[in-house]
């Protein structure tokens, strides 16, 4: 069999894309940041903001008094919307916190806290795992008050690692508002 000469092409005559390249490059990059940030995630949309679940029930505690609010209720809906408009703004990175057992019952029973619960698993969007809780609470005076922390949870239990969200301003004002004195 006889092989067909190919003409060799001098190395001095070749082109080489140099912007083909670095295109090439950089969208690999690109690819594997988003891809490891979704993985670690577990959210494919882990970069956009906004949330629009509403809870089917909110609980004030203040001083160790339990106040149930649900669709219908007075200050609910004001709630509601408070917490909605907290969590629509963002997440600004996780903290590393955990609540304990004591430190919960220290939220419920000495200071002013915001319990929220959801009838499904919502999504909170952030560039790390935020799971998909069905329940959350904001500790408004007393322990982790000082920053805008969000325990996230599903069932009875809280996880760890809770967001730092960017505010929760719009629910210190409606807790004022209707109220509960910090």
């Amino acid at each position: 069999m006889l092989r067909k000469k190919t003409k060799k092409q001098p190395t001095d005559q070749l082109q080489t894309n140099t912007l083909g390249m670095l295109a090439a490059v950089i969208g690999f990059v690109l690819a594997a940041i988003y891809g490891t940030l979704t993985l670690a995630a577990q959210d494919p949309a882990w970069f956009l903001t906004g949330f629009d679940e509403r809870p089917t029930r909110v609980v004030v505690y203040q001083s160790g008094r339990r106040i149930e609010l649900q669709a219908g209720q007075p200050g609910f809906d004001e709630l509601a919307e408070a917490v909605r408009s907290s969590l629509a703004k963002g997440v600004s990175q996780p903290t590393g916190i955990g609540l304990s057992e004591g430190s919960l019952q220290d939220a419920h029973s000495l200071y002013i806290t915001l319990e929220v619960f959801f009838d499904r698993p919502v999504k909170l969007h952030a560039w790390f795992n935020t799971d998909r809780p069905t329940r959350m609470l904001f500790p408004i005076t007393g322990r982790h008050s000082e920053a805008p922390i969000v325990f996230l949870g599903r069932g009875d239990k809280y996880m760890s690692n809770a967001p730092m969200l960017k505010t929760v301003e719009p629910i210190r004002s409606t807790l004022r508002s209707l109220g509960f004195v910090m």
